[in-house]
């Protein structure tokens, strides 16, 4: 086995020295046999020298590769003789053998020493490599020339069985067995000069270190002359002196050493003075010139003593080492996970917190790949990313589902940075793990139920939206088409009436499920009101497939509903339009869906009609409303009503919202519902508004007498009239001119105001608060926005909304959201108002979560100021 020095300085041999006696005679084999025993021998090297597992890789790897491909050259030469011979299907089988055992050494990985398994695949190879070229090739190579020179197949393995029998084979089964002894003892031999060399380098490297580190300015160097109590040092701020004379005396201060530190030091210096220690060692608060503190490790030695035992001459060193153990103390205190790894990711420090969050001591990691940690919902192509951020950036973050101890999964948050050498290469990587699974539970539930409609599980009208813009995006680039249904339940409203809102929840759960099984996985459907639907019919062929579609849900809706003992039929009235055709805007599709709705359900409801051009007639229609509108307010046909809120803390009322309602004089009573949208197109709004503001300020001024402290009336201002500075102004006039106090007075405003994002509306509401009127944010919880605008806008109540409110029970996600808005707005300061209010069972729920008040049809519907002063004391009392 020779040895020689390679260009790079580790030390190579050839474990399989490659001789004469290898060739075969045929010039491809033996070349390529040659390139064999030079990667096996080059896989050696790296073994012996402790490369590291990446070079043995990709090192094994040409090796494996090579062989591979050498097989299949070498079977083309032994097949164009030998094609349907049993010698060649023979030595075809020890090729697959060979790919097979190395593929088992291969998988022990992971379960056994690597170096180990390195070691007996290099074993391995070389016993194999030998064997294979002596006998198996040399045999068919001998065969292959003996054809070539006239012989028959039969002649020419007879010639070459003799030529390699008797004392031919046992040539063979010597050398194998020199190979095996030699190449064993070669590998020990030279795995231990390589740890040789490592420690003596290892040893050289730490004498450099020390002398670097007492040739710099890292360490303070101090010789202690203890007989004359003089001390020579580097630097006067850190010297023992101050602590230390003769008689280890008395007087400390005016030492700089920490108070409560020097009894310490003084403990550690006697016993080492007197022997007992062989080292003093002393970590302790130092205070400099400039009055900050820093930690100190001072060493030190005894180096003189006299006949008598007793200490001359003692010498040490100063280290500052106030970074060290702030880390250290972060590193304990901290409630992040920390782990610190190797350059091969070996994890070798957890904290204690990482522990906390993970479940595993440090006993049962340190060593270890932190790969234990990890779960199988992350993708493959998750860690790929991972580790191709971290090699070409040297860092890493992303949120993360990883495993603890017990075997339960946790989502967090892991960041890795890498640190490296002077030498700028990879000394260690860090690793930062929070378990945020709480965080992304409150998270997930909060985005659901701002985006998903509680009841159905179906996308709400805000998703619904999102879902139809991406729609049109991917139909457009396509230049395709697809339908957009608006589906009204007929019949609803009589069933959650006569029958209960509970039965009408499930009809409308049972009503989904057979709209979902009418169409495909890639179409969408949505809940956009109360029962109202939305589809989205998406890659269409040809139109006439909608008709069949909308037959097909209306056929389904129309079949009985059985619920408990109630059999219930309902139908469908659904409209159709169809993009691009009738409108390239999700706003306009979906106003067009709902016209046609509206056609099919006047043409008889449980049917389905398409947008048409005339349909826009309808909307002439509703200038008539808007035309009734323009008079209503001039005619006195508008008037408020009055829905109490309640204190939930004592039962009173302290506080009412005031409501608008239009008495046509021939369609009757209207609700705000029909004719606000009107109100805010034409501008109207303005002036309504203004006349509600100067009715709810008259009330207050003719209760004042009766009202308590406190008592509040609540106006609905609309976005657009927020936009109208002078109509505030007069708002402020009228507070003063009628001496009322601004706080009489609540604004309720939705999210969709403060989306806006506009300046002015800002601007106006601390106007607002200026002014002492306070701010109700209306329908609290519908929409994903209202929890960031929270902090950035001056928000006295929040009032959840009536969907959270009416299926409130103990331990469902209404209850946890409830509890959720509550502990969240009490923590800012606001305090919360509950909508829709109608049974005991939801009040004293509400009550038990903190809520402050409640307004709902268990204490009152919305009633006329005359019948609401029955709500208020005596005037008297």
């Amino acid at each position: 086995m020779r040895a020689v020095e390679t260009e790079n300085s580790i030390e190579s041999f050839e474990i399989f020295p490659w001789d004469k006696n290898f060739e075969t005679g045929i010039a491809l084999i033996d070349e390529q046999h040659q390139k064999l025993v030079q990667i096996l021998n080059h896989l050696a090297v790296h073994l012996a020298n402790r490369s590291s597992k990446k070079i043995l890789n990709e090192v094994f790897d040409e090796l494996f590769d090579y062989a591979d491909y050498h097989f299949k050259a070498e079977e083309e030469v032994w097949r164009k003789y030998l094609l349907n011979d049993e010698s060649f299907n023979s030595h075809e089988k020890t090729h697959k053998s060979f790919i097979s055992h190395v593929i088992d050494l291969r998988g022990r990985e992971g379960r056994e020493d690597y170096d180990q398994i390195m070691q007996d695949t290099v074993g391995f190879l070389t016993h194999w490599l030998a064997y294979h070229i002596l006998d198996n090739d040399k045999r068919m190579a001998k065969v292959i020339l003996a054809i070539e020179n006239g012989k028959s197949v039969t002649q020419a393995k007879q010639s070459a069985h003799e030529e390699m029998s008797g004392s031919m084979q046992l040539l063979i089964e010597t050398v194998l067995k020199m190979y095996d002894s030699l190449s064993s003892r070669t590998m020990d031999l030279m795995r231990e000069k390589t740890l040789r060399k490592q420690a003596e380098q290892a040893l050289l490297e730490n004498e450099e270190k020390w002398r670097f580190v007492f040739e710099s300015n890292h360490e303070e160097v101090w010789d202690w002359d203890i007989q004359k109590s003089n001390e020579t040092h580097h630097s006067v701020e850190n010297t023992l002196v101050h602590i230390i004379d003769r008689e280890l005396v008395q007087d400390f201060s005016s030492s700089r050493i920490h108070p409560d530190d020097i009894a310490l030091v003084k403990h550690h210096l006697q016993l080492h003075l007197d022997g007992k220690t062989p080292f003093f060692t002393s970590k302790h608060r130092l205070l400099h010139k400039d009055g900050s503190w820093t930690w100190v490790l001072s060493r030190g030695k005894v180096v003189s003593r006299n006949e008598q035992g007793l200490a001359l001459r003692m010498v040490g060193t100063h280290s500052d080492i106030t970074e060290r153990e702030l880390a250290s103390i972060i590193f304990r205190a901290s409630s992040q996970g920390m782990m610190i790894s190797d350059k091969d990711n070996r994890i070798i420090s957890v904290n204690p917190a990482f522990t906390e969050i993970t479940g595993y001591p440090p006993a049962e990691v340190i060593g270890k790949d932190p790969k234990f940690l990890a779960s199988e919902r992350n993708s493959k192509e998750l860690y790929r990313k991972m580790w191709d951020e971290i090699n070409e950036i040297g860092h890493w973050q992303a949120e993360l589902w990883n495993r603890n101890r017990s075997g339960k999964e946790f989502y967090s948050y892991l960041s890795i940075n890498t640190v490296l050498d002077d030498q700028n290469q990879i000394d260690h990587y860090i690793g930062l793990l929070s378990d945020i699974t709480d965080k992304k539970i409150n998270e997930d539930l909060v985005l659901r139920h701002a985006n998903y409609d509680v009841l159905t599980n179906l996308p709400n009208r805000r998703m619904f939206f999102t879902l139809l813009d991406t729609e049109i995006k991917r139909t457009r680039r396509r230049q395709a088409q697809f339908g957009l249904f608006f589906i009204d339940l007929d019949h609803f409203k009589e069933v959650n009436d006569s029958l209960s809102h509970e039965i009408g929840d499930r009809l409308l759960i049972d009503a989904t499920r057979r709209m979902q099984n009418c169409i495909r996985e890639s179409d969408a459907i949505a809940r956009i009101g109360g029962d109202e639907f939305a589809m989205i019919i998406s890659e269409l062929g040809y139109t006439s497939r909608l008709d069949s579609i909308a037959q097909n849900i209306i056929d389904e809706l129309s079949k009985p509903f059985k619920i408990d003992v109630n059999q219930i039929y309902i139908s469908a009235s659904i409209g159709i339009t169809i993009y691009p055709d009738d409108g390239e805007e999700a706003s306009s599709l979906l106003k067009n869906a709902d016209q046609a709705m509206y056609r099919a359900k006047k043409s008889g409801r449980s049917r389905f009609s398409y947008f048409t051009s005339e349909m826009q007639a309808a909307s002439i229609k509703r200038q008539f409303l808007l035309g009734d509108l323009r008079n209503a307010l001039s005619s006195n046909q508008f008037e408020l009503v009055y829905q109490p809120v309640i204190d939930l803390s004592n039962g009173s009322v302290g506080k009412a919202e005031a409501l608008l309602r239009w008495k046509h004089p021939e369609r009757g009573m209207i609700l705000p519902a029909e004719f606000i949208s009107l109100a805010e197109e034409s501008g109207l709004i303005i002036d309504i508004g203004n006349w509600v503001f100067d009715e709810v300020m008259r009330q207050l001024v003719e209760w004042s007498d009766r009202t308590c402290e406190g008592f509040q009336i609540s106006i609905n201002k609309s976005p657009l009239q927020f936009r109208n500075r002078i109509a505030h102004q007069q708002w402020l006039q009228q507070l003063k001119k009628l001496q009322l106090h601004g706080s009489s007075v609540v604004v309720e405003i939705t999210e969709n105001l403060l989306m806006e994002n506009e300046s002015s509306v800002h601007e106006q509401l601390l106007v607002f608060r200026d002014h002492n009127i306070e701010v109700a944010l209306d329908d609290f919880g519908t929409g994903y926005s209202s929890l960031s605008y929270l902090k950035d806008f001056h928000i006295d109540f929040i009032k959840i909304d009536q969907s959270f409110v009416r299926n409130l029970e103990e331990d469902s996600q209404e209850m946890i959201l409830c509890e959720a808005m509550i502990a969240m707005a009490h923590k800012l300061g606001i305090k919360v108002i509950a909508e829709g209010v109608e049974t005991e069972s939801q009040m004293q729920l509400l009550k038990h979560s903190g809520c402050d008040y409640a307004q709902g049809y268990f204490y009152s519907k919305p009633v006329s100021a005359g019948e609401f002063e029955r709500y208020l004391p005596d005037a008297e009392g």
